[in-house]
């Protein structure tokens, strides 16, 4: 019963409809009244208290937001879990079991070949590379935008429109045998009123567009000095787990610190972690059906193998603490049989 008012309480902050990824997310300038406080106060001890302690060790509940951060801007409607399952569209089929990597002009191979790697260990399915397609071919002038001269960054003069990439490039090329399509480009974009995103993903039509070109700094005019590659590294790896997320059905995170919160900018992505929260980490492992520790064991070895050794001691602990929700698990199901 407790579940189904929690679905009851989402269907009403929607406003009578399952919400999908435009309504869930307003500007903070509108009006939010008591009861929809309450509403949500009452969804988030649902969520804290569905899991269990020795799951939640590591992460970090959200705070209250800072100024310019992505949530003191934006009205996130939360996705329990529950909802996650009615409102989920792309899931694995028996022909539809590949990540497929769609280069968008020229990108550097190592960090492709990286890229490959990490998609295929954090959402655990086969990954390949496609043979590029070039931005510049194609034949939509509203595809892309000259900037006038004072919102140029060095060679960068222009913008592709993310939206049009979406559906007039990703889409027509998208593989039969993809379960998603991640278009990735060196190239500045940007998307409807937003002077320009990191990435954009498709809740529904498999297709995801991620640019690349802020993470190095190039783009700023500066030179390149020891360690940037791993910090760009890291920033391409949180892109396309957070926008893939967003092309299994997963909105915005507003309840951890977690791979699936919003960003408002550079710094504010730096400082989200690379993993999903238990809440999200639940909702990929309903969708897909892969082995947690097994998962969780590649990433160690893969983030210690690309010098991400924070990242690779914090999964260290991960695997610790999964081992005991496994145990707890299994003694939850034991009791009920």
């Amino acid at each position: 019963m407790r579940v189904l008012r929690v679905i009851i309480l989402m269907i009403s902050i929607c406003g009578g409809s399952l919400c999908t990824a435009a309504s869930s997310v307003r500007h903070l300038g509108d009006k939010t009244d008591a009861a929809e406080e309450e509403l949500l106060a009452e969804i988030k001890t649902h969520v804290f208290g569905a899991i269990i302690p020795s799951d939640e060790k590591g992460f970090v509940r959200l705070g209250v937001p800072k100024q310019d951060e992505w949530l003191s801007v934006y009205r996130e409607t939360p996705q329990t879990f529950e909802l996650y399952r009615l409102a989920a569209r792309v899931r694995p089929t028996a022909t539809r079991h590949t990540i497929v990597l769609q280069p968008l002009g020229r990108v550097d191979v190592s960090l492709l070949e990286a890229m490959r790697e990490y998609a295929e260990i954090f959402f655990q399915f086969p990954a390949r590379v496609a043979a590029p397609i070039e931005l510049d071919g194609q034949d939509n002038s509203s595809l892309m935008r000259r900037l006038p001269a004072g919102h140029r960054h060095g060679v960068y003069d222009r913008q592709y429109n993310a939206d049009k990439i979406l559906t007039d490039v990703l889409e027509p090329h998208l593989p039969d045998d993809a379960i998603v399509c991640l278009g990735i480009t060196m190239a500045d974009i940007y998307s409807d009123d937003l002077n320009y995103v990191f990435g954009l993903g498709s809740l529904e039509q498999r297709v995801g567009v991620y640019s690349l070109c802020r993470y190095f700094p190039e783009f700023w005019g500066e030179k390149r000095k020891e360690g940037d590659d791993i910090i760009g590294l890291r920033r391409a790896f949180k892109v396309l787990s957070h926008e893939t997320g967003h092309m299994f059905g997963l909105t915005h995170c507003v309840f951890y610190q977690c791979a699936m919160n919003g960003t408002n900018n550079l710094g504010e992505t730096d400082k989200s972690p690379m993993e999903y929260c238990p809440l999200c980490h639940r909702k990929l492992l309903w969708n897909i059906g892969f082995d947690p520790e097994k998962r969780y064991v590649a990433l160690e070895a893969f983030y210690r193998k690309n010098q991400l050794i924070e990242e690779a001691d914090w999964m260290r602990k991960r695997i610790r603490n999964w081992k005991d929700v496994t145990e707890i698990e299994k003694g939850r199901h034991i009791k009920d049989e």
